[in-house]
C-alpha cells in the first residue's frame, strides 16, 4: 500500500481533513453501538488472543481517532491502523472462531465496520488504495460469509451482503476523493486570485505614478516654453536654456522612472492621504494629521504606506459604520535612518480579526501585504463594538 496521505496546509484542504474525519468518527460510533448487542453474543466464541487485538486495542485506536477528529491532529496514522485492524480481523475470524459453533452466532460484527474500514483506508492512503481496499475486503467477506464461523450462509446470501457492503464502500471512497479535490481546487483558486490581485493592484500603482509623472513633465515643458516665450534678456534666456536642458534630463529619464516612486517627506505623504481620502470617502470624517514635515522618505516606501492607509481608510468606510476615522503620520530619523509610522483608527463596530478567512484580501494583501513587501509591519488591533486600529510601520535608510 503507498505511503500516508500529505498532510494538507492550505486552509479549505484542514477544514475539510478535519470535517472528513469528524464525519468518520460519528459514522464509527454509530455503528459501533448499532452492534454493541452482537458483540457480547460473539464474545463466548472468539478466542482470547482475538479479543484483546481485534475488539479492545481497535476500541482504544478508534477512541485515539475520535480524538485527534476533534483536535484535526494525528488522524491519518490512527486511521491506517484501524482500516488495517478491521481487514486482518475479518480475515482472521475463521481461526479465531471455532466451526462446531452454532447457527445462531451471525454474521460476524467486524462485518459492520467494512464500510468505516473502507473510509480509514481512504482517509489514510488516497481514493485508489480506498478502492482496492474496499473490493478485496467485499471479496474476502463473501468467502468467510459462507463458513459456519459465520453462519455458512448460501452463496447467493454472501454474494449480496458482500456486493451491498462493496458498493457501499466504493460511493464513500470516492465522496471522500471528490471533497478532498474540490477543497483542493478551492484553495488553488484563492492563491491564483490572490496573486491576480496582487499583480493588478502593483500594475495600477505603476500606472498611478506614471500619470504623476506625466503630469510633472507636461508642467515641465510648459514652463520651459513660457518662461522662453518671455525672455527678453541674454540672463532670461540663459536661465530659459538651463531649464529647457533640465527639462530634457527629465524627458530622457522618463522611461527608466517611470516604474520608480518618487520620494517624498511626511508632509507630502500626509497631504497625498488627506487629498485621496477626502475625495473618495464621505462617510466618515476622516481626519489627518502628521508631525516630522520634512523626513524625506523612499519612493517605495512612500507608495506602499500610501496605499496601505487608503485602504485601511476605504475599508473603515464600507464596513465598520464608523463616523469618524482618524489618520496620524509620524515619523523621526536617526542617523542615517528613518522611522515612519500611520495609525488609522475608526469608532466603528470593530471585528474579531481571527474569523477573517485568509481569502479577504483587504487585510492579507492591500493592507499586510503591501507593507511586507518593503519590509514594513502591518498590524489590526479590532474588537466587536470597541472600532478598529490599524498600525503600519517602516524603519530603514532615508531618501
Amino acid at each position: 500500500m503507498k505511503a500516508f496521505v500529505a498532510a494538507p496546509t492550505s486552509l479549505s484542504a484542514r477544514a475539510t481533513h478535519k470535517l472528513i474525519g469528524r464525519g468518520i468518527s460519528a459514522f464509527a460510533l454509530l455503528l459501533l453501538l448499532q452492534t454493541f448487542g452482537q458483540i457480547l453474543n460473539q464474545m463466548q466464541w472468539t478466542a482470547d488472543w482475538w479479543e484483546v487485538v481485534f475488539l479492545w486495542t481497535f476500541l482504544g485506536i478508534l477512541v485515539v481517532f475520535v480524538g485527534a477528529s476533534v483536535r484535526g491532529r494525528g488522524l491519518t496514522l490512527s486511521a491506517a491502523v484501524l482500516s488495517s485492524l478491521v481487514l486482518i480481523g475479518l480475515l482472521l475470524w475463521p481461526v479465531a472462531v471455532p466451526t462446531s459453533v452454532p447457527a445462531t452466532i451471525g454474521t460476524p460484527w467486524l462485518w459492520a465496520m467494512i464500510n468505516v474500514g473502507a473510509a480509514w483506508c481512504t482517509f489514510a492512503f488516497g481514493t485508489i488504495s480506498g478502492c482496492a481496499y474496499t473490493i478485496f475486503i467485499g471479496g474476502a467477506f463473501a468467502v468467510i460469509r459462507t463458513m459456519p464461523q459465520a453462519a455458512s450462509a448460501s452463496l447467493p446470501v454472501a454474494l449480496e451482503d458482500a456486493a451491498f457492503a462493496t458498493v457501499m464502500g466504493l460511493i464513500i471512497c470516492v465522496t471522500i476523493g471528490i471533497l478532498r479535490h474540490a477543497a483542493q481546487r478551492v484553495d488553488t483558486a484563492s492563491e491564483d486570485a490572490i496573486v491576480q490581485y496582487r499583480e493588478a493592484a502593483e500594475e495600477t500603482a505603476i500606472s498611478n505614478e506614471r500619470l504623476r509623472l506625466d503630469a510633472l513633465l507636461h508642467d515641465s515643458v510648459m514652463t520651459v516654453l513660457i518662461t522662453g516665450a518671455q525672455s527678453a534678456s541674454p540672463r532670461e534666456r540663459q536661465a530659459s536654456a538651463e531649464l529647457a536642458g533640465s527639462a530634457l534630463e527629465r524627458l530622457d529619464r522618463q522611461d527608466g522612472e517611470a516604474t520608480e516612486a518618487a520620494p517624498a517627506t511626511v508632509a507630502e505623504l500626509a497631504a497625498r492621504i488627506r487629498f485621496t481620502v477626502d475625495d473618495g470617502v464621505e462617510d466618515p470624517e476622516v481626519v489627518v494629521s502628521h508631525d516630522s514635515p520634512d523626513l524625506r522618505l523612499p519612493g517605495m516606501i512612500v507608495r506602499a504606506v500610501f496605499e496601505a492607509t487608503t485602504e485601511a481608510v476605504h475599508n473603515a468606510a464600507r464596513h465598520s459604520a464608523a463616523t469618524r476615522c482618524e489618520v496620524r503620520v509620524t515619523g523621526h530619523k536617526s542617523g542615517d535612518n528613518a522611522r515612519v509610522a500611520v495609525t488609522i483608527k475608526d469608532n466603528g463596530t470593530g471585528f474579531n480579526p481571527e474569523l477573517v478567512s485568509d481569502r479577504r484580501l483587504g487585510i492579507k494583501v492591500s493592507i499586510k501585504g503591501r507593507l511586507d513587501s518593503v519590509g514594513g509591519t502591518a498590524d489590526v488591533i479590532s474588537s466587536l463594538g470597541a472600532g478598529t486600529e490599524v498600525r503600519l510601520a517602516w524603519t530603514g535608510a532615508a531618501a
